[in-house]
């Protein structure tokens, strides 16, 4: 769309455009049509028509039309979640005269395809066909009518198609510009059926449970986006053995808990712009560890569940990178295993997040060896940090920065002039930190955007040119018509105002002026100076006193006050080769006698999900967590892997949900970093043989475990 070069015709327009929508003439972007009943069909921008039907039993009835003006727009077509058990030749001749460029058919049992079932759809571009039933021969025969239609999509995930041959998709070899979805459906690689598209452009494989693949003989000549998440691969695919991916573009190996990343596996991928690696279990970064890739654009890698240990020197370095989400690792950003030139080499990065690390106790000149070369930066996202102060680097040298979060953050002092050397700076995000004063000369007034909500703001006259501010912009913080965000606003003192909303507040620079005792004022905070710095002297004299003392108070009330609904009272996290005690000797007592209901993997865990989901699902809904810990426990890399995940539930939650079982002596070449904190931190019962300590035992593991709340219904025994 071309600019308009004259304001005039700009004001012309605008005027035709206000009189057109006064009289109605015209229509909205989105418009209700009337449609088969049990149906919902809408037009959308004049040009695009969709029909939802959801649940619909079509085992002896013609399928549902669309609006007859489908014929010459462009519709969508969503049959999903009801019944259809077959589509002959002539099932959908029915949709022959309509435009139809989407249709989803997903989950409706069909079991059958006849070989022509798709050829009447002359204008098809997507097909969804997940989570049917129908047989791999029948489904490779329809695939002939599909080649005679325009169809550039197809999504046959979820169909247990395990048995894939080599012609499975020989119909669609020269379907031009394919893009095909092919998740949760076999544990091996189909190579030489795939090859078979020759022209296949993008590849989700997601969800497959593959633990390793073979490239050497793969060609993918044409292939631009390759996905590979949720599987579970040990270490990094090898992409050059052999010459086959020159034109990859995007690469996603998401959530599949890979130990190793070797760069030579992927550094024949000259073209890759797109490279997304969130949620493995990498302990270490090397060196130039993305260096080769001369097209790369954007980098992911987060959610590495605490299992990062080691991040060299220079790891990003490649002059072509512009965005890098590294967020949610919590990694410490000063320890010794942490080189903080780690973004050295990023000459051209534009987008840094770096959300949910570890930086309470890094110092200024850290900071600056670590962003010190980060000049070309736009975007900075560090919320979550624990930061303290803002860092001097980015305010005087990442002078090209227009976006800066930093919420969530331990920031109780804004200096004036903070941000005078940003000038390119429009949006700012300071919610929730510790600010309670802002100086006038702290911020700048060119700010489109600024955040600030959920902080303990002192509300005297100081503050009267924010107060007056957000009257005139609310937009600027986020406040819109219907109050969102306003309540986020809040006085924290003084205790006369406490819990007043900010736009709420009755001050102005006259009433400031006028109504208060220079001299009294003086007094006054002098007066609270000196009780408060006797007061923090005494308290941090007495500090570890106070801290036991709350923590004891603070643990009594939620013993009694624990009112939380939960599916289970206790997850049992244990190893396989622990099984048998659990069974024999937990459940028949806490099951049993105490009625309690216990999530056990074995037999609690969905089937057909993600065994890390299962195992975060299990803890949320979950009253207490219990860890049965042995050196079967300690040795197995999964159950590592859950005692991270259940550390970070419980220090987000609190200490009191977690209990541990020593069934034996752990030997202490077994005993890793996060156990030993583990058992540093937290109270564990010892497993005895005699009839004294086991009655012992499990009267303490009954005391530590009762609730007042706990469901007293029907409890399951037998596994």
């Amino acid at each position: 769309m071309k600019t308009l070069q004259h304001p005039q015709s700009l004001v012309v327009i605008t005027a035709i455009l206000t009189f057109a929508l006064a009289s109605s003439t015209i229509p909205p972007l989105q418009k209700i049509l009337d449609c088969y009943k049990g149906c919902n069909c809408s037009q959308f921008k004049y040009v695009e028509i969709d029909m939802l039907c959801n649940g619909l039993n079509l085992t002896r009835k013609p399928l549902p039309t669309p609006p007859l003006r489908s014929t010459s727009l462009n519709t969508s077509i969503y049959l999903e979640n009801g019944t259809i058990p077959e589509l002959s030749n002539n099932t959908l001749l029915v949709y022959s005269r309509y435009q139809i460029v989407y249709l989803s058919l997903k989950n409706n049992t069909i079991v059958h395809t006849d070989k022509n079932a798709f050829s009447s759809l002359m204008h098809l571009q997507t097909l969804d066909l997940s989570e049917n039933f129908i047989a791999e021969d029948d489904l490779k025969k329809s695939f002939y009518g599909m080649a005679k239609t325009p169809i550039k999509e197809l999504n046959i995930s979820s169909m247990n198609l395990t048995n894939v041959s080599d012609d499975f998709f020989r119909h669609l070899q020269n379907v031009p510009n394919f893009r095909l979805i092919f998740r949760n459906n076999t544990n091996e690689f189909p190579l030489n059926a795939l090859q078979a598209i020759r022209q296949m452009t993008s590849l989700d494989f997601g969800g497959n449970r593959l633990k390793r693949i073979d490239l050497r003989n793969a060609s993918f000549t044409h292939l631009q986006s390759l996905d590979f998440d949720n599987n579970r691969f040990y270490e990094f695919p090898n992409f050059c053995s052999s010459n086959t991916f020159s034109n990859l573009k995007h690469l996603s190996v998401q959530w599949n808990g890979m130990r190793y990343l070797d760069r030579n596996y992927y550094s024949c991928l000259k073209n890759l712009t797109n490279f997304h690696l969130n949620g493995n279990l990498f302990p270490e970064l090397k060196s130039n560890q993305f260096s080769m890739l001369p097209n790369i654009f954007k980098i992911t890698l987060s959610y590495v569940a605490c299992a990062m240990h080691t991040v060299e020197r220079a790891v990003f370095n490649n002059s072509a990178l512009k965005q890098i989400f590294f967020r949610k690792n919590r990694i410490w950003f000063r320890e010794a295993e942490v080189n903080m030139q780690i973004f050295e080499g990023c000459s051209s990065l534009e987008l840094l997040d770096l959300n949910d690390n570890v930086f309470h106790v890094t110092t200024e000149s850290e900071y600056t060896t670590l962003f010190g070369d980060l000049t070309t930066l736009k975007t900075l996202v560090m919320g979550g940090n624990g930061m303290r102060f803002i860092p001097h680097v980015i305010t005087s040298k990442l002078t090209k920065i227009t976006s800066l979060a930093l919420y969530r953050n331990s920031i109780s002092d804004l200096k004036p002039n903070t941000f005078e050397n940003m000038t390119s700076l429009n949006k700012l995000f300071l919610g929730n930190n510790e600010i309670s004063t802002i100086n006038e000369q702290s911020l700048p007034k060119s700010l489109k955007k600024l955040e600030i909500y959920g902080n303990p703001f002192s509300c005297t006259c100081a503050m009267v040119w924010l107060v007056d501010w957000m009257h005139k912009e609310p937009k600027t913080f986020g406040i819109s018509k219907t109050g969102k965000y306003q309540f986020w606003y809040n006085c924290s003192s003084p205790m006369n105002l406490k819990g007043v909303h900010l736009l709420d507040l009755k001050m102005s620079k006259t009433s400031c002026l006028m109504g208060h005792d220079v001299k009294i004022v003086t007094l006054t905070f002098s007066i609270l100076l000196i009780v408060f710095l006797v007061t923090g002297t005494w308290m941090y004299r007495y500090r570890w006193h106070i801290r036991y003392f709350i923590y004891m108070v603070r643990y009594s009330q939620r013993q009694e006050v624990d009112t939380g609904e939960y599916e289970y009272d206790v997850f049992v996290a244990y190893c396989a080769g622990d099984r048998h005690w659990v069974i024999r000797n937990m459940l028949p007592v806490l099951e049993g006698s105490e009625n309690l209901k216990l999530c056990v993997h074995d037999r609690d865990f969905e089937v057909g999900k993600l065994i890390v989901d299962n195992i975060v699902d299990a803890i949320e809904a979950s009253r207490k967590i219990v860890i049965v810990l042995s050196n079967s426990f300690a040795e197995s890399d999964w159950c590592q892997f859950e005692l991270n995940l259940i550390q970070r539930h419980v220090l987000e939650n609190g200490q009191r949900l977690l209990l541990v079982v020593m069934l034996e002596e752990i030997d202490t070449r077994h005993v890793t970093k996060a156990m030993r904190a583990m058992l540093q931190t937290t109270t564990y019962l010892m497993w005895g043989e005699e009839d004294y300590a086991r009655k012992a035992f499990f009267n303490r593991l009954r005391m530590l475990l009762r609730s007042p709340t706990r469901d007293a219904g029907n409890r399951r025994l037998s596994v």
